[in-house]
């Protein structure tokens, strides 16, 4: 009996060891199993957005209840695109528009005084400006000029060059209220007639038609405008002006552009005297008015 039991503990112990190789065996495959095993690809899904409504209206009550303060607080105001509330432009009206007078220079000093009807409006744009928003100023003659709009030239002249037609009731006919408006008293010294000037000034078309005012350049600036085609019965002729003069200041207010001549024109009515300083046959002259 003793000799048997050392042969039975070997069996025992290789069946033991066996038993273990196995178990380590199996526990092994599993975790190789899980390591090379293809992990299916996971789908990241993103968190579900909530619909936004179109007109916001859902949002009303964050407004009404004032959770953002009571600065804030009140009622939901829908917006509408300006995209969507814009309108077409209308045709160009060309009789809503009237020349007043035009300045022919080169290319940037070439002017004309346009204006709106509608509105009683009046506004000086440089060759290529656009006319109160309604089309190009394309080309400028003496007493006309052409505007670019929707692909169609539309000519405009002064109430002169369109008959006569003169847009106020109280323009002066030509060789009007001009005709005796004033006299020389002295060397470089005018009596004018107050009513017979307010007249003019109210009709600033037909005293821009009197004579053509050119841009005079000194220096690479314009000094001020030199007068030409002047009208012996015209406003210009009458009060002294002859060809070749260039006009400088009024009442010491240069008008070295078409916007300040206009100004200067416009704010000699009222007044009670005037002085008018040029350049006569290349020597400085001064004129003085006296309105009465």
């Amino acid at each position: 009996m003793n000799r048997c039991l050392p042969s039975i503990n070997v069996a025992l112990a290789v069946m033991v060891i066996a038993l273990l190789a196995l178990i380590a065996s199996d526990i092994a495959s599993y975790r190789l199993g899980h390591l090379f095993t293809k992990q299916p690809s996971r789908q990241v899904t993103q968190p579900p957005v909530a619909a936004i409504p179109e007109n916001l209206s859902g949002y009303g009550a964050i407004l009404e209840k004032g959770l953002f303060g009571k600065a804030t607080q009140g009622k939901l105001v829908p917006f509408t695109p300006q995209a969507a509330q814009a309108k077409a432009q209308p045709p160009f009206a060309q009789g809503d528009y009237t020349l007043l007078g035009t300045v022919i220079g080169s290319f940037r000093e070439t002017y004309a005084l346009i204006q709106k009807n509608s509105t009683r409006e009046e506004r000086v744009f440089r060759l290529g400006d656009t006319v109160f928003g309604a089309g190009t100023l394309a080309s400028v003659a003496k007493e006309s000029v052409e505007i670019l709009a929707s692909g169609t030239k539309v000519r405009i002249m002064t109430p002169t060059a369109a008959g006569g037609q003169a847009q106020s009731t109280a323009a002066p006919a030509a060789g009007g209220p001009a005709q005796g408006m004033a006299a020389q008293v002295g060397a470089g010294s005018f009596i004018v007639d107050q009513r017979a000037l307010n007249a003019s000034l109210d009709n600033i078309g037909q005293t821009m038609t009197d004579a053509r005012l050119l841009p005079s350049m000194k220096d690479g600036k314009v000094e001020g405008f030199r007068v030409s085609e002047v009208k012996p019965q015209g406003i210009f002729g009458t009060i002294g002006i002859k060809n070749g003069d260039i006009l400088l200041r009024i009442n010491d207010f240069p008008i070295d552009s078409p916007e300040k001549a206009i100004q200067s024109f416009a704010s000699l009515k009222g007044q009670n005297r005037i002085r008018l300083d040029l350049v006569r046959d290349g020597q400085p002259t001064t004129f003085n008015y006296d309105i009465r």
